[in-house]
């Protein structure tokens, strides 16, 4: 089985990678696009573009809530990976993945109505490697009408990159367990995906080490559990803590998330945990 670096096996320092491909970005692309497809015609129409425009071939699945697309490659890192921070796709694959995901954006912002989420699923199929992106279909729309920002339509996205020996010569996606995507797991992964890359951007890293960032949604609560340790003393004063209620605020309030009870902070180095209710997360400031 191949092995992921240390610091691949979590989403933060994958987000940051996939920051740097901004090319595949929704943003800018297009105009606001009339409704023209059908919803029930999404999974055939996305097969269906891939592979006459860009001689692709996917699999599609729908769940209720997701629209799930499989694309299976032959070849999906650059040599330098691992060598060179900022490489991670094969050229040819950055080629792939754009044109999939663009498809995909084209085909949700023409429905009529859509599914609340999509996942891009992209297999090595000579290695066993699973590379997925996790979106809100509300946010592409925004993408494309130029309502988000490029660099805050990039953090939204939940990016994984796993080694899964399954995917090896899997060509139709058999071995992808499609599910439904639901808002809290989706917002759980994405603040810890946000977490981490916060504290890895070119501000802070030189101050901070991440070793950990990760989030889940259980019995209505938020539980975030990360190791941050700082390891340079900074000029400006860093108040970690805040700073990760900040993203946790901007988050819940951005997505108008209100069907939980309460957020659960873990610091897995200085082994403290922190509680807030809804209600004081509610009325922390958006900054």
């Amino acid at each position: 089985m191949m092995k992921l670096k240390p610091s691949l096996k979590n989403s933060t320092r994958l987000a940051l990678l996939f920051n740097l491909l901004v090319c595949i970005t929704l943003t800018g692309c297009q105009k606001p696009i009339e409704p023209s497809f059908k919803e029930k015609d999404i999974p055939q129409l996305v097969k269906k573009i891939c592979k006459e425009e860009y001689n692709l071939d996917v699999t599609t699945i729908r769940t209720p809530t997701t629209l799930w697309v499989y694309a299976p490659m032959n070849k999906m890192l650059d040599k330098e990976f691992g060598i060179k921070e900022d490489k991670l796709f094969d050229e040819e694959m950055t080629d792939k993945l754009r044109n999939i995901f663009i498809t995909i954006g084209r085909v949700l912002v023409s429905s009529d109505k859509t599914p609340e989420f999509f996942a891009l699923s992209v297999s090595d199929i000579k290695i066993g490697l699973d590379y997925t992106i996790i979106g809100s279909v509300l946010d592409i729309k925004k993408s494309y009408a130029e309502f988000i920002p490029l660099a805050e339509a990039n953090r939204r996205y939940v990016v994984k990159l796993k080694a899964e020996p399954l995917a090896i010569n899997d060509t139709t996606g058999s071995h992808l367990q499609a599910y439904d995507v639901k808002m809290p797991d989706f917002l759980s992964e994405q603040i810890a995906q946000r977490i981490g890359a916060r504290f890895q951007n070119e501000e802070l890293k030189k101050y901070f080490k991440v070793d950990a960032s990760e989030g889940s949604f259980i019995n209505n609560v938020f539980l975030f559990t990360y190791s941050i340790e700082r390891i340079v003393k900074s000029d400006k004063e860093i108040d970690t803590k805040k700073e990760i209620l900040d993203i946790i605020t901007y988050c819940i309030k951005t997505y108008e998330f209100k069907d939980f009870s309460t957020i659960e902070l873990n610091d897995a180095g200085k082994k403290e945990k922190t509680i807030l209710n809804k209600a004081a997360i509610w009325a922390r400031p958006t900054e």
